[in-house]
């Protein structure tokens, strides 16, 4: 089983350092056993970190967009295990977005606790703020499909033809307990148009270019890649060729 030790250890390896702005999509199962369970992974993420670094692991609940209720106290997030550990962690805050919210603990929770954009990935967003930061993503154990929301962030700022903001409307309960109904945004795929999410050939090539670092970490295969780079890159090769992000179904 792997250890806290071994965890820092291979973090640090893989480009994690102190002071940095770190969100981490993940699959717990995929490391194969940790001792100390999911909150060993959380304990390690956080000292490598250190005082002056931010972790933010994402709590999207898509149920808001079915129209159920929002509450940013106590709606689970439905991003695994090691998320919901976070968002009930005392030290961390949450980004106030019924679909596309995070968990923070660190320099910046508040930072990302203070957003109020509308927008799920707009200019006002927690992805933007990443970038703002200079921060970097990690997948653990997922495939690029089923982890890089940050794809959509680029494609909401840069204007694409196959995706149209749709307005979600629902009760959302705040902090104090207070409830009220309001409308939030998210960026959605033309099903007219046949569109599918397909995002791993862009993460396949950023990967052959270098932008990606990957590791074995016990079982897991472990992505490491910063925020700014991924959206210089994607830009770049979107323009080139749009299917790197999605599909047509047949």
């Amino acid at each position: 089983m792997l250890t806290l030790p071994q965890l820092t250890e291979n973090f640090r390896a893989l480009g994690v350092e102190k002071g940095d702005t770190l969100l981490v999509h993940s699959s717990y199962k995929s490391f194969g056993g940790v001792d100390g369970g999911p909150q060993a992974v959380i304990d390690a993420f956080l000292e490598v970190l250190g005082e002056n670094g931010t972790l933010l692991m994402p709590t999207f609940n898509f149920d808001f967009c079915k129209g159920v209720d929002w509450d940013v106290r106590e709606t689970p997030s439905q991003m695994g295990y090691m998320t919901n550990l976070v968002r009930t962690d005392p030290r961390a805050t949450r980004v106030f977005h019924p679909i596309y919210s995070f968990a923070v603990i660190g320099k910046y929770a508040q930072a990302f606790g203070d957003l109020r954009d509308k927008s799920s990935y707009g200019a006002n967003s927690a992805f933007a703020k990443l970038c703002e930061l200079d921060g970097k993503i990690m997948v653990i154990g997922l495939s690029y499909n089923d982890s890089m929301t940050f794809f959509h962030h680029i494609e909401e700022m840069e204007g694409v033809d196959y995706r149209y903001l749709k307005d979600f409307t629902g009760n959302i309960t705040d902090w104090e307990g207070n409830t009220t109904i309001d409308t939030y945004q998210m960026l959605v795929r033309n099903l007219e148009m046949k569109v599918e999410t397909m995002v791993d050939p862009m993460g396949a090539l950023m990967e052959e270019k270098g932008v990606i670092k990957s590791r074995i970490i016990g079982e897991a295969d472990v992505k490491l890649m910063k925020a700014n780079e991924v959206y210089d890159f994607t830009l770049r090769e979107m323009k080139r060729d749009p299917y790197l992000l999605y599909q047509i179904s047949k």
